[in-house]
């Protein structure tokens, strides 16, 4: 069955799925806990998992592109919500330079919120994280350890960090005159991961160093993989994409795969659910900006539930500048 097929076969039982998350939603806002449309919710995905099982899909490589010019990617990729992997942009900036003790000496003194979002991994509970230095996460990448710094401050802690790349790129990609821009910095060694995941922020990723794999799934997967409800911004699901056989879903919903290596820069659209492994040990960035009719475009539901969120509220997720501390004090 092709791609379009799948997604019309599958469109009402979304569409209910949809309408009894919405109302999980709501209902948990108020009671802060699971209710019965949360069983509802689950028994439609049941019933989606089934469904699925029986078109067959695929996850198809991301383009990719060597010279790609603002307005072709608005055109191709931006207004069409589809990923793209720029290939190799980034190699002459000041940043490729960047190593993990080099990064561990320059700034001994700060530290990185280390929040659980590994695949098949537990959440903690609120203020359970634990801080570790750049040069604590430089040792553990260098002796095989696990500790990951995902969705780091740093770079908005240390702004004299983004002179070392081009802004002025990621700006002209976004094509939009909100002046809101926020970095994000994820630091690990080989076989660190997070989980699968969404937001409403679109993303330029840039790969400074080592190999990244990548699972991408369009927003209209939402009721396939069955995100956990916490009235947050932030969207996660249990689904593990890179263990098909635990997840057979994983390879049943169309969607893309990339591999970054040191240089790359991916789009990942508002909404896009994405899985993540390191393949090396990394160094690398995210570049996300605010743009609600983007996100609106994408996923009404999704962008009606970030807006109404109350854990924290999407005004403060939007203000902060160091995502770990604020999941880390939620129950996300």
């Amino acid at each position: 069955m092709n791609e379009a097929a799948i997604w019309n076969d599958t469109r009402q039982l979304r569409g209910r799925y949809n309408r009894r998350w919405f109302m999980d939603h709501l209902t948990r806002t108020m009671l802060r806990r699971e209710n019965r449309w949360t069983r509802k919710r689950l028994a439609i995905h049941d019933e989606l998992m089934n469904r699925a099982r029986t078109c067959g899909a695929s996850r198809t490589p991301i383009d990719e592109h060597t010279d790609l010019s603002p307005a072709d990617f608005h055109k191709n990729y931006l207004d069409t919500d589809t990923p793209v992997v720029f290939r190799g942009v980034g190699k002459q900036w000041a940043a490729a330079h960047w190593t993990a003790e080099g990064l561990g000496e320059r700034f001994p003194d700060t530290t990185c919120r280390l929040i659980r979002a590994a695949p098949n991994e537990p959440k903690g509970k609120p203020g359970e994280g634990i801080d570790a230095s750049y040069a604590q996460i430089a040792q553990s990448m260098r002796d095989g350890g696990d500790l990951y710094a995902r969705f780091s401050g740093i770079m908005n802690q240390h702004p004299e960090l983004i002179d070392d790349i081009d802004i002025e790129w990621f700006r002209t990609m976004r094509r939009d005159v909100n002046d809101f821009e926020n970095w994000g910095f994820f630091m690990g060694g080989a076989g660190t991961a997070t989980g699968l995941h969404c937001s409403i922020a679109p993303n330029l990723f840039y790969q400074i160093s080592g190999n990244k794999r990548w699972w991408i799934y369009p927003s209209k997967a939402d009721p396939f993989f069955a995100p956990a409800v916490k009235c947050s911004p932030y969207f996660y699901s249990e689904v593990d994409v890179s263990d098909e056989e635990k997840w057979p879903i994983a390879d049943d919903v169309p969607g893309w795969i990339a591999d970054l290596e040191a240089g790359d820069v991916l789009y990942v659209p508002a909404f896009a659910w994405h899985q993540v492994y390191n393949n090396t040990s990394s160094i690398a960035s995210g570049y996300r900006w605010m743009d609600v009719k983007l996100g609106w475009r994408n996923s009404k539901m999704k962008t009606f539930l970030a807006a109404t969120c109350s854990n924290p509220t999407l005004w403060k997720a939007k203000g902060h500048r160091d995502l770990p501390t604020l999941l880390d004090a939620i129950d996300y």
